[in-house]
């Protein structure tokens, strides 16, 4: 490997967890001058970088319209957190009538106890709330065999990754989402399969709810409306009835 496609990885990566991140938001112009300069390189790594993450859907490449962050597709998101929650009620009630141990336990309980420690500091770090939510999540997929499941759900950045970290800055609602962990977890332990599907619905669409109107009114122009906005919004309303 030559020094021009280890510029244009160091660049790749850089980039991709700042889009991911939200560091660099959707919509926003990704100038090939700027990234020039800053990582001290000429062109050609910086568009090797540029199409890569053009072939992740991160960013589009328009001809004499330049670079820019894809925007949020809102119809996706949508979908994702509905396969999402169908798919993860089925699977926490199948980890629960597997009656984990003692030790799973007191993982999802340290994991929680984490979580607590981090949300009562007075500044919070997005990127760590972020990993110890996922790492709790996938506790349960683990412990049924599913964690191929879990990365492809992972897989799903350019829309969801980037919506739940807006999430997070927009809305800092962290107790909000620690609660929805403890409601889990609280019925894991009492071994309540019947409330899982209802809980696992609000929690994953609480993030809707809470970037519903005020952040997506102020945010409009980091994404692609939702064409089927009133299905979606009576789909949502069936977890808090």
């Amino acid at each position: 490997m030559n020094s021009s496609q280890d510029a244009g990885t160091i660049i790749f990566e850089t980039l991709k967890n700042e889009l991911l991140d939200l560091t660099i938001k959707p919509g926003q112009e990704i100038s090939e001058n700027e990234i020039c300069q800053r990582f001290n390189v000429t062109r050609p790594p910086v568009r090797t970088a540029l199409r890569r993450l053009s072939d992740m859907g991160l960013v589009e490449i328009k001809p004499y319209y330049g670079t820019h962050a894809s925007l949020l597709n809102m119809d996706k998101v949508y979908q994702i957190i509905h396969m999402r929650t169908v798919l993860e009620a089925n699977i926490i009630c199948e980890f629960i009538n597997s009656n984990p141990s003692a030790f799973v336990i007191e993982e999802l309980e340290h994991n929680i106890r984490l979580q607590e420690i981090l949300t009562a500091e007075k500044e919070i770090d997005s990127t760590q709330f972020f990993n110890l939510d996922n790492q709790l999540h996938l506790i349960w997929y683990r412990e049924r065999n599913c964690e191929h499941i879990w990365n492809m759900i992972q897989e799903q950045k350019i829309e969801y990754t980037r919506f739940r970290m807006l999430d997070y800055k927009n809305t800092m609602s962290y107790t909000s989402m620690v609660s929805g962990h403890k409601n889990l977890v609280e019925a894991i332990k009492r071994h309540d399969t019947d409330s899982i599907p209802k809980l696992i619905g609000q929690h994953l669409h609480d993030g809707i709810r809470r970037t519903n109107e005020d952040v997506l009114k102020e945010c409009a122009h980091f994404f692609i409306p939702p064409l089927q906005k009133e299905f979606w919004n009576s789909y949502t309303q069936q977890y808090y009835n």
